[in-house]
């Protein structure tokens, strides 16, 4: 119908394929998947197309209330607040500049108010020049109590994260934490004790993704792939498996009117002809080292597979900044010592200060079962609680090796802890910390015992208690 009204119209050029339309009143909105907005008034025939080059429009929506013409557009980067009368941006919102949550929905709250659903599992409720706004909770007149840990105090919440950890000091699980807070009034009967499971202890067990897994994956995209691109992507993935025969079919499958028809039958050539001997070798090297020098590593990383030479390929991708490349490739290639050392060396990239994601460096070393230096790590980063609950973990499964070094480190590891558990005003966790950490703890316990023994109250300091709380999250 919309074709047939603009019929002969400039509609038909000024457009790509029309992805939405939003229409009121007078005024009809049209997005297509190039990004254009065309703003058409239906009374006058007269429109006006508008380039966003924000890529394809997901969804249009008009503000609700009469002659109310506010527009929200969703792009797949962000969305965006228009107004039709004057054809003009109110407000705009984009991933990586603004917010760091991907939008996946969106619609009007009211007449001058947005919604938006993110991929973070939040719905955010926005003024129209959707800036970022908070609300303090006692402002609010609710008409039902509100439960959730990071309205609590810090205190409270790290009282309560403790708390639902474990409990190894008692026989029994109890959420009555009130005895704790005397400083503070925190409203915590508001909590209501539900059934409890006993929770069993269980290490996740980290799945490599093999050669294996690889293939299956290169596959199901063989059975899908409708394009040129689509197939040489294929045929790449299958070269860098080791799979040569069947990435040679997929270099034969080019056609002859394909600008890289030549150079895929080339390769295919190159692939079925290539040996392992000493001077082959060499050649292929010295010509993988020209095209890095002339930007084109991934050719240079096809041929130094082709030869059985991906340790010296995963370097090469990290030389150059392809660091999860290179892990992937030397987790379906090389043998366990060598992906080790790959790995250790992301490691140790993602541990520099210019990168800084030791979180990501934790997961890495997990994966190569290098259990102390995670436990130090969670040490250094001040994460004292799970640092202590991860070592007392690996000794009693026995994947930790101890000697003098490593068991001083666990002693400090545990005080830190009982130190935290102190200035909480978990006492009895502190204690059995305390026990825990030898030598090292001892100090800690007779404090302990004094305040005990005199009927005093542990109250620690705002310093100590703003240096436990430090990274709580």
């Amino acid at each position: 119908m919309v074709s047939d009204y603009f019929e002969g119209s400039a509609f038909k050029g000024s457009m790509g394929s029309i992805a939405c339309i939003a229409w009121k009143g007078d005024t009809l909105v049209l997005g297509d998947v190039d990004g254009n907005l065309n703003f058409w008034d239906l009374k006058a025939r007269l429109s006006r197309a508008v380039p966003t080059h924000r890529g394809w429009v997901k969804k249009i929506r008009f503000a609700p209330g009469k002659g109310n013409q506010k527009l929200l557009v969703m792009y797949t980067d962000g969305a965006e607040v228009w107004d039709t009368k004057e054809v003009q941006m109110v407000s705009s919102i984009r991933v990586g500049r603004n917010v760091n949550y991907r939008i996946l929905d969106i619609d009007w709250c009211t007449s001058d108010k947005v919604v938006l659903a993110s991929d973070d599992g939040c719905v955010r409720v926005l003024e129209m020049a959707m800036k970022s706004t908070s609300y303090r909770m006692d402002e609010q007149d609710l008409t039902d109590s509100v439960w959730c840990p990071y309205l609590l105090l810090p205190r409270a919440a790290l009282t309560l994260k403790a708390f639902l950890i474990l409990q190894p000091w008692s026989n029994t699980f109890t959420m009555d934490i009130t005895h704790v807070f005397q400083l503070e009034r925190v409203r915590l009967q508001e909590v209501k004790r539900s059934s409890y499971e006993h929770t069993k202890k269980c290490a996740d067990q980290l799945l490599l993704l093999g050669q294996r897994f690889q293939l299956e994956r290169v596959r199901l995209q063989e059975v899908k792939r409708s394009s040129y691109e689509h197939t040489k992507k294929c045929a790449d993935q299958l070269l860098l498996l080791g799979q040569t025969d069947r990435a040679v079919q997929l270099l034969l499958e080019t056609s002859a009117d394909n600008s890289s028809y030549y150079c895929d039958s080339l390769k295919a050539c190159l692939v079925t002809t290539i040996t392992s001997s000493g001077p082959s070798q060499s050649t292929i090297k010295l010509v993988a080292t020209n095209m890095i020098a002339s930007g084109k590593l991934a050719e240079c990383v096809q041929l130094l597979c082709l030869i059985d030479k991906a340790a010296d390929a995963c370097r090469y991708l990290q030389t150059y900044g392809e660091w999860n490349r290179a892990a992937w490739l030397a987790k379906v290639r090389l043998n366990p010592a060598e992906s080790s050392d790959v790995l250790k060396r992301w490691a140790e990239h993602l541990c520099s200060p210019q990168v800084n994601q030791k979180s990501k460096a934790i997961l890495v070393l997990l994966s190569l079962g290098c259990f102390h230096k995670v436990g130090e790590m969670l040490h250094s980063m001040r994460y004292f609680d799970r640092a202590a609950l991860f070592i007392e973990a690996c000794l009693k499964y026995g994947v930790m090796e101890t000697n003098d070094d490593i068991n001083k480190f666990i002693g400090a590891a545990f005080v830190d802890y009982a130190k935290m558990l102190r200035s909480i005003g978990l006492k009895q966790g502190a204690v059995l910390w305390a026990s825990r950490a030898g030598e090292a703890g001892k100090e800690l316990l007779d404090e302990l015992s004094q305040i005990e023994g005199m009927g005093l109250e542990s109250s620690p300091s705002e310093e100590e208690v703003d240096n436990s709380l430090g990274n709580i999250e």
